[in-house]
């Protein structure tokens, strides 16, 4: 673990489709969802995740009466930027540092339910690092999974004689139709992400196939305001990752000092767990009503063993 002094790990829950943009492709869709180099795996860069809580800051609390500061603070928390008026012509690196957010689990539509969601066993086990990087130790037993196969990790009741189980067009076999196999990383994922009901881990390929194949996409599609028809370009295909995603992100925290102004560890940890809370629109089309994220913090060193 490295030396910092507060670690905690946000949590999203997607209630809205999320688009974190990668910018234009010549591919079939055109506006395509940021993604992992090696893996294909969603993600949200760190960018994104700290331009979102720094925003929620701004908008929020630079008209409050009682935060006149607000500016100065955000400068000392998240960095200085010259749109918060930062005037010093020292640069100000900010007092928490993040990870991308990364998928935990991915809901695809199936024939038990409405929906189950997904995990695999490269994503667990690189939780798992994570949680070792915050100085938290969980055992994990699920080291791989047969590629048709599929092991019931929550809600196996939804399970019960549905030895075939449908993920969007591909067809899983459930290995322990009985009961839930649970390690402590597994107990660990259901004592702290409450919403996932249906949990399933299934192969690294069928996992690809689920968070390639399986995303939303969107059809823009913009009309001419005289003729009445569609532009010239029309129409744009925009992925999004689908509501009821689960993704998390790694956040530090650390003391600030710069001249006569001194912010300990505890003070900032404390300061944005309580103003950044329930819900965080991370991500583009705002005004559309995407990118809205229940999130909740998980104190690391409530957690360590």
């Amino acid at each position: 673990m490295l030396k910092k002094e507060y670690f905690s790990i946000l949590s999203f829950y997607a209630i809205s489709p999320i688009h974190a943009g990668s910018g234009a492709s010549v591919a079939t869709v055109d506006l395509p969802i940021q993604r992992e180099r090696h893996t294909g795996y969603p993600i949200i860069q760190a960018s994104g995740v700290k331009g979102a809580m720094r925003d929620h800051f701004r908008n929020f609390f630079e008209d409050n009466k009682d935060n006149k500061n607000v500016k100065e603070v955000i400068n000392y928390i998240f960095g200085s930027d010259k749109q918060d008026d930062w005037s010093e012509k020292e640069s100000l690196p900010g007092a928490i540092s993040l990870s991308d957010a990364k998928l935990l689990a991915f809901p695809v539509r199936s024939n038990v339910a409405p929906f189950v969601w997904v995990t695999c066993p490269t994503v667990l086990e690189r939780f798992k690092r994570d949680l070792e990087y915050l100085g938290i130790k969980k055992n994990l037993t699920y080291d791989s999974v047969s590629k048709n196969k599929a092991i019931t990790l929550k809600g196996a009741e939804t399970f019960k004689g549905n030895y075939d189980v449908l993920l969007e067009e591909a067809l899983v076999k459930i290995d322990n139709n009985t009961e839930e196999n649970k390690d402590e990383l597994v107990e660990f994922i259901c004592e702290n992400f409450l919403e996932i009901k249906t949990l399933l881990l299934i192969s690294d390929e069928m996992f690809d196939y689920c968070v390639t194949c399986c995303t939303e996409i969107q059809t823009n599609i913009k009309i001419n305001a005289e003729k009445g028809t569609a532009e010239d370009g029309s129409p744009r295909y925009q992925e999004f990752l689908p509501a009821d995603s689960f993704l998390y992100s790694l956040v530090c925290f650390s003391a600030q000092s710069k001249d006569k102004n001194s912010f300990a560890a505890k003070t900032i940890k404390d300061y944005i767990q309580s103003n950044i809370k329930d819900f965080l629109q991370i991500g583009g089309d705002v005004t559309l009503g995407k990118g809205i994220c229940n999130i909740k913090w998980i104190d690391a060193d409530k957690e360590q063993e």
